[in-house]
């Protein structure tokens, strides 16, 4: 396990959190008054969830499809985290900084992941 892998595995484990965090708390707003304390447990929950899985899939030598998918989760996390935080040292705003992020994190997951396994490119 290499730096480059623990920081995938990081990058997407905080994006996943964040986008979780916020989705849950957001919907259950008009439901439960402190929606915070669900939408909490639930973006550690899967930020913990894809750390681990990307963990997981890049220890996977023998799969074609694992490593790719384990790539493209990486890639998600520091995308939307760059993206995030590039935003918000702009002054865009929290809702705008999100919803960028995750359109562009997806986008950029989306096309390194394709074009891992259609290439083959070796990870780490």
């Amino acid at each position: 396990m290499n730096p480059r892998t623990l920081g995938y595995a990081a990058a997407a484990g905080i994006a996943t959190f964040l986008v979780v965090f916020a989705a849950v708390s957001e919907l259950l707003l008009s439901y439960i008054e402190f929606s915070v304390l669900v939408g909490l447990p639930a973006g550690i929950a899967a930020g913990v969830l894809t750390a681990a899985v990307v963990l997981v899939l890049f220890a996977r030598n023998d799969s074609e499809t694992s490593r790719p998918l384990a790539l493209a989760l990486g890639t998600f996390g520091v995308a939307f985290l760059a993206v995030f935080v590039g935003l918000l040292g702009l002054q865009a705003g929290v809702t705008v900084s999100m919803a960028a992020a995750t359109v562009l994190g997806l986008l950029a997951g989306t096309a390194v992941g394709v074009r891992s396994r259609r290439e083959g490119l070796p990870i780490g």
